[in-house]
């Protein structure tokens, strides 16, 4: 079992967390790490993303302690690609720092992404919610959720509403009080009726999320928009596919989902 011990270095304190890792992923990881030098986000997550078409699809966390952090790039959905990009792109800023090797650098910001308060990471510590996510990863710098399209006024409450499908999860007085504080936070979604007034503003390497028709959901589901030419498309962990997606056609995959009713867009480190 792998582990990396706590020091701190220039104010960034490191924990010493189990480690879960499949395959060959640290490895990937340092090399995804080391090349940003010199790329912008856009042109870097284009490269990343494009490398990763048909990269099969799931969480890949058959066998993971509820203490563990799962490090897989080998085996990802929507929701863990965004995180490991997100990570990823973190820990290149603190090597290039001189902060943390690559693959602590990654290990690191990858606990930071992925849950609210750390260690231990306990299923009471990950963001459940994708709104919970932007919020986190806006509050620590990392990006800017967009004030565009119209204000979402929903109540967010479906973890709370299907306790029979978070058997993991204990503290509900918790995640009723997450509930409450995401469903007063101002929030914006794009319908889809109204993408084309919208789309001009996007920008390759934009975190695109998919508004559901369950009113008490936040999202169903989580990509990275791209254009190619003219043509909006997004990047993402397809179920349907059952692997990683490159070129989606986003317009015609709104078009296919009934039970999606438009989008939601953050903005990770201001495109720089």
């Amino acid at each position: 079992m792998a582990t990396f011990s706590p020091r701190e270095e220039k104010g960034l304190v490191a924990y010493s967390i189990p480690l879960r890792v499949v395959g060959a992923s640290l490895q990937e990881a340092e090399s995804l790490v080391r090349v940003q030098v010199g790329m912008g986000w856009g042109m870097w997550v284009r490269q990343v993303a494009k490398g990763w078409v048909g990269r099969p699809y799931g969480s890949g966390g058959q066998g993971a302690g509820p203490q563990e952090l799962l490090v897989n790039l080998r085996q990802m959905d929507c929701m863990t690609a965004v995180e490991n990009l997100l990570a990823l792109r973190i820990a290149g800023a603190w090597y290039q720092e001189g902060l943390l090797s690559p693959e602590k650098a990654f290990v690191q910001a990858l606990l930071r992404v992925r849950y609210q308060s750390y260690p231990p990471c306990r299923w009471e510590d990950r963001y459940h919610y994708l709104t919970h996510a932007f919020m986190g990863w806006e509050e620590a710098g990392w990006g800017s959720w967009l004030p565009i399209g119209r204000p979402d006024a929903r109540t967010i409450a479906y973890v709370s509403r299907h306790r029979e499908r978070y058997k993991g999860f204990t503290d509900w007085k918790r995640i009723q009080q997450i509930e409450k504080r995401l469903s007063v936070r101002p929030r914006f979604w794009i319908p889809e009726a109204e993408l084309g007034v919208w789309l001009p503003l996007l920008r390759d390497g934009d975190i695109i999320a998919f508004i559901p028709s369950d009113s008490l959901l936040d999202v169903s589901h989580v990509g990275v928009f791209f254009w190619e030419g003219d043509k909006a498309t997004f990047a993402h962990a397809s179920l349907t596919a059952h692997k990683w997606v490159w070129g989606e056609d986003l317009c015609a995959y709104l078009d296919r989902r009934e039970k999606v009713i438009g989008i939601t867009v953050f903005r990770p480190f201001g495109q720089l």
